[in-house]
């Protein structure tokens, strides 16, 4: 009997990491000639590389955005890790979400919209989709995440069904929108970053 539930736990643990880690980014982000092209459900989306990009920030609101349009794998209010540290020596006492300093903290947020550049960063982009949603639900901890990767810039768009040029709706997002390629991605409590 113990044998069995061994195994049930073991094939529970396998499937976790089998899910989190083999799942495959919808959105199969290439690069070719020194551009990362995206493929969305309506547009082929093709984006420069602007340079490398490190940074920690405060997850105030997140989005995932797998299955649309959008030729991001999930968009964040995202507070950078100086003005969160600063904000929590202030007031530690309202670092959940749900707290009534929710709204401060998102008036100090800007809008960062992500691809993960390969399975592994797609895994924990996907973990912390699920862990943000989790702590908003039981008003939990704040989560920081931190990024390091390429920043991006709109190069062209075109419609996959028409092939009509559509780059001017994808610059216009991206002028509100910072665009970061993520080649690495870790989750924190925000509390715990030293």
């Amino acid at each position: 009997m113990w044998k069995a539930a061994l195994l049930i736990v073991a094939l529970m643990v396998a499937g976790h990491f089998a899910v989190r880690y083999l799942r495959t980014n919808p959105l199969a982000p290439t690069l070719e000639g020194g551009q990362l092209v995206v493929e969305t459900t309506e547009h082929l989306v093709r984006f420069s590389l602007h340079g490398p990009v490190e940074g920690t920030y405060l997850v105030a609101k997140l989005e995932s955005n797998d299955f649309g349009d959008e030729p991001v794998n999930a968009t964040l209010s995202a507070v950078g890790f100086a003005a969160t540290r600063q904000y929590l020596s202030a007031h530690p006492e309202h670092s959940v979400y749900g707290s009534m300093s929710e709204l401060q903290i998102a008036n100090l947020s800007s809008p960062l919209a992500l691809i993960a550049a390969n399975r592994m960063v797609y895994g924990e982009l996907r973990s912390l989709i699920d862990r943000y949603a989790e702590r908003v639900g039981e008003k939990g901890k704040w989560l920081c995440v931190t990024i390091s990767g390429e920043a991006l810039g709109v190069e062209s768009a075109e419609s996959s069904i028409s092939g009509a040029d559509a780059t001017s709706l994808f610059v216009k997002r991206a002028d509100t929108t910072r665009l970061l390629m993520a080649r690495n991605l870790q989750v924190d409590d925000c509390d715990e970053l030293p």
